[in-house]
Formats: structure tokens, C-alpha cells, sequence
């Protein structure tokens, strides 16, 4: 999880960047387009660790070319898998034997206390902030036609979608003058939307707590709604000192003796008061953009948002492919040279789990998977920390894990602790199918094949793991699609693209032939 969090910051903070340098290249000065622009960061921050954990990722090539290796596509039986041992007994651990488990992994669960701390302590706050808005929303009654509460020391609007303003008790005895500037203010911010916007800022603020930028957002958001408010105001006429005097009067009632309601709204006078009169002094004006300067804006901060989000650095791959048009395959088994070295691995394995009789597993690891939890691949194996090893039971665990159809490798291998021997396993899960496509059919559609295929419930499903059991059943449905419709001659070839990180694209090479 650490990892996750630690990518998504880095990616939000080239987001933020690319944002800045795009309003900076474009000069937009705008309140309301910055405003929107640091919108979507916010928004785009919210949605990366989902799409991170679960979305595409889209492969950037721009690193060095790296040789293409392929290799055979086929299946092991659990029966046959062979069994690699590997013994680092030159490598001692450094742990007592009532430490089973390796100690550098206690300061990450204590990170991971401290942030889940965090991130429930501000998730209560949103919670408790939302709520009392809405019990205030609700309690509130009506007084010549506004809303009123004598909870509240100054105007504030609350609200996701239907915002509302409620006044203060003792607003029907402001002059005229102030009551039309605090309602132009308000209805601006219910307008906008502000409340739901700030809203999002300060969830993910509660996410990324951590994160200077989710604390500079939520900030910017607010100082930024509030200008936008301020400018709305001076635009329909109000007199810069007036406004500015109504600002510091509400101010002082809320800077009372009365406990102040803790709600989540947007809440007059607002943020960064001292800055605004100043600028409200100024006189400040809403800034003009032309509608293709803010066009071309929303187009690059968009691009900038998407392709740092889902972008993903991965080497210029050299596809080697056979004049069949598919991948040309490698064996990973070739010759009885091969077979003899897995014989002989297996043998000093054998010999390796023999000199340890009687040794006691210290620990169990697993290494190397993604997509399937450790707790899971953990209830599959019957070496248990506390026994003997026993290299017959070690090899049912990794015939238990080929089972899964999850894994195209398992290894296994020990390291010497203390009074005893750490198991690790160490797995290689198998690629998902990320889409699949099919060359060369005419005489049927896309729908009609997916439909056999659901029918007979044989054949590849995107975001499954890759088999070439299933892509062979996959093939032979096409050629009997394709043999009702009269081409007794078809041919069905299979060919993989790899996606990076471990991902493939499957492609139906079919030539249909004469029909008869």
C-alpha cells in the first residue's frame, strides 16, 4: 500500500506542476478558470489510487530498446511441475527465534498506523462537518422569506447540489446596502458550487494528509472561490469600502465571546480576509479570457491530467514475429541438456531438504505477487511455521499453487535464521488478458463470436488470466463458427502483445479460406 500511495503523490505532484506551467505558458489570470483548473487536479488526485490499483495503464516507450524474448505459450501440469530449491545457508539472518518474521517489515506497519490514523481522524471531522451543516440546513426556519438561525454568528452557505444561504439572527436590522452585498456573496458561492467543491478538497486532503499539496489545494480552492465571490460583488455595483466595512463587522461577531458551530459551508467572511480587503480596496476586476485561450487551456490540462495519471515508462519493445504473423515462440525446454539440469536441480534439492532434517520452519514468505493477496496463497500451503521442512510436503504446496491457474512460476527456496530455516516461495502470476481481437473474420461479427463463446462458456474473458488452454478453446469455437458458415478450411492462428506491467493483448489471426 505504501507503494501505491507513494506513486500516486509523485504523480499528483507533476499533475499539480503541469497545471501551473500550463496557466503560466497561457496566462490565465482568470479567478474562475484557475479556480476550475486546480478543480480538476483536485479531482484527478481523488481518482488515482483507484485507477493506479485497478485502471490501464498506458504504456509511454520512451526508454532504451531492450531485447524481445518470447517464449512458448503452453501449460505445466501440477503433476510434472519441477521443483527448484534454492539454500543460502551463507547468508544468516540476523533475527532471534521469536521473531519469525523479518523485522524490517515493522516499520512499514507502523507507517501504515499512523497514516490510516490520519486518515479516519480528518474523515470524522468531514463527517461530523457535513452532518451539523446539514442538521443546521434543516433546523433552520424561515423569516421573512430567508433562512434563519440563531446558530449562526455570520451568513454561511451550505449545501452539495440545492446550496442555500442561511442569515444570522438580526439580519432583518442590516442596512439595505449590506443585506444586497451578503446575499450577492452567497448566492455567487451557491452558484459555483463552492461548497461541494470544497468538500472534495478537504476529502482529499483526509486521503493524501500526508501530502503538502492536498493541504496547498484545499487552501488555493478556498482563497480562490472566495476572490471569485469578492469580484461578483464589486461587479454589481457595491462600493469597495462599504463591502470591505461589512466584511471586518461580520468578522468581529464571529471573533466573539458565542461558540462558534463547527459546519462545513462556506461561511462569510470567508478565508484570507486581510489579503481580499486589500484587493477589494484595489478594486479588483475579473480578469478576460478569450473562449480559445480557455479552450485550449481545459485541452492541455486535460492531456497533462491523463497522461500523467494513466502514463506508465516502459522500454521500446522489438517484436520478433514469424512470417504466420505470430509471435515466434522460445522453448523454455529444449533438448534433454534441459531436462537433465532440472533433474539435477531437483536432486541437490532433495539433497539440501535432507541435510536440514530436522530443522524447524522459522517463517513462511511469499514473493512476488500483485494480484492475489498473500493471505490467500497462504490458507493454500500446508507448510506451517514450527514444523519440521519436509520436502514432500514443500512440493505438494507448489503443486497446491500451480492448481490456482493463477501462476505461470513457482519457485522455492530457504534461508537460514537462527534456530531454524525461512521458506520462501516465490511466485510468477500469469498475465491478464487486458482485450481481445479478431484478424480476419468477415463472415461473422464480434457480437456473434462473443455470444458462442458465452454459450458454450469456453474461450479467453478480458481482465482473466492468460491461457493458452483457453485461447485454444477460443480457436477451435471460431473454426466451428466459421465451418457452419462454410469455410471447412479455416485457420486460427493465436498471437500475444504484451502490456506492460503484466498484461496481454490477444489477437485471432484467422484466415477463412474458400467456402465450400
Amino acid at each position: 500500500m505504501e507503494q501505491l500511495l507513494l506513486e500516486c503523490a509523485v504523480r499528483a505532484i507533476l499533475i499539480a506542476t503541469g497545471t501551473a506551467v500550463a496557466l503560466s505558458v497561457m496566462r490565465i489570470k482568470n479567478v474562475v478558470a484557475r479556480h476550475q483548473a486546480w478543480t480538476g487536479v483536485v479531482l484527478s488526485m481523488l481518482m488515482l489510487p483507484l485507477w493506479t490499483a485497478f485502471g490501464y495503464q498506458v504504456p509511454i516507450r520512451v526508454l532504451s530498446p531492450i531485447p524481445q524474448q518470447t517464449e512458448l505459450t503452453g501449460t505445466v501440469s501440477a503433476e510434472t511441475a519441477p521443483v527448484f530449491i534454492t539454500q543460502t545457508n551463507n547468508r544468516p539472518l540476523a533475527i532471534s527465534k521469536s521473531d519469525a518474521q523479518p523485522q524490517a517489515m515493522n516499520w512499514r506497519q507502523f507507517m501504515l498506523g499512523i497514516y490510516l490514523l490520519g486518515v479516519c481522524v480528518l474523515l470524522l471531522r468531514l463527517a461530523l462537518g457535513t452532518v451539523g451543516a446539514y442538521r443546521l440546513m434543516y433546523q433552520a426556519r424561515r423569516e421573512r422569506g430567508r433562512l434563519t438561525s440563531s446558530s449562526c454568528l455570520s451568513p454561511i452557505t451550505v449545501g452539495w447540489l440545492q446550496a442555500v444561504t442561511i442569515l444570522p439572527d438580526g439580519w432583518s436590522e442590516w442596512p439595505q446596502a449590506k443585506l444586497d452585498a451578503v446575499l450577492a456573496h452567497e448566492n455567487e458561492h451557491a452558484c459555483r458550487h463552492d461548497p461541494l467543491f470544497q468538500w472534495l478538497a478537504l476529502l482529499n486532503r483526509a486521503v493524501f494528509w500526508f501530502h503538502p499539496l492536498a493541504w496547498w489545494l484545499e487552501r488555493r480552492l478556498a482563497a480562490l472561490s472566495e476572490e471569485a465571490c469578492d469580484i461578483a460583488v464589486l461587479e454589481r455595483g457595491h462600493d469597495p469600502r462599504d463591502y470591505s466595512e461589512y466584511l471586518l463587522d461580520l468578522a468581529r461577531s464571529v471573533m466573539g465571546p458565542r461558540k462558534r458551530v463547527r459546519v462545513l459551508g462556506m461561511a462569510m467572511p470567508g478565508y484570507f480576509l486581510p489579503q481580499r480587503i486589500q484587493k477589494i480596496l484595489q478594486s479588483i476586476q475579473a480578469r478576460k479570457i478569450s473562449r480559445l485561450r480557455m479552450a485550449v487551456t481545459i485541452v492541455v490540462c486535460t492531456i497533462l491530467s491523463v497522461v500523467l495519471a494513466t502514463g506508465t515508462l516502459a522500454h521500446v519493445r522489438l517484436a520478433s514475429v514469424s512470417p504466420a504473423g505470430l509471435v515466434s515462440p522460445r522453448p523454455n525446454v529444449s533438448g534433454t541438456g534441459d531436462l537433465r539440469l532440472i533433474e539435477l536441480k531437483k536432486a541437490a534439492a532433495e539433497e539440501a531438504i535432507t541435510r536440514q532434517a530436522g530443522v524447524t520452519v522459522e517463517g513462511v514468505q511469499i514473493r512476488g505477487n500483485r494480484r492475489i493477496p498473500t493471505d490467500h496463497i497462504h490458507s493454500k500451503l500446508q507448510t506451517k511455521v514450527g514444523d519440521p521442512i519436509n520436502l514432500t510436503t514443500i512440493s505438494r504446496d507448489i503443486r497446491a499453487l500451480y492448481s490456482l491457474g493463477f501462476f505461470d512460476d513457482v519457485q522455492f527456496e530457504t534461508e537460514t535464521a537462527s534456530g531454524g530455516t525461512i521458506i520462501i516461495f516465490s511466485v510468477k502470476e500469469k498475465p491478464l488478458v487486458r482485450g481481445v481481437e479478431y484478424k480476419g473474420v468477415h463472415s461473422a461479427t464480434t457480437t456473434e463470436i462473443q455470444q458462442t463463446l458465452r454459450q458454450s462458456q469456453k474461450g479467453l474473458t478480458p481482465e482473466s488470466p492468460y491461457s493458452l488452454a483457453k485461447a485454444t478453446e477460443t480457436a477451435e469455437v471460431l473454426k466451428a463458427i466459421l465451418a457452419a458458415k462454410g469455410y471447412l478450411e479455416a485457420t486460427v492462428g493465436i498471437a500475444t502483445r504484451p502490456v506492460p506491467p503484466n498484461a496481454v493483448y490477444v489477437v485471432f489471426v484467422v484466415d477463412e479460406g474458400a467456402r465450400r
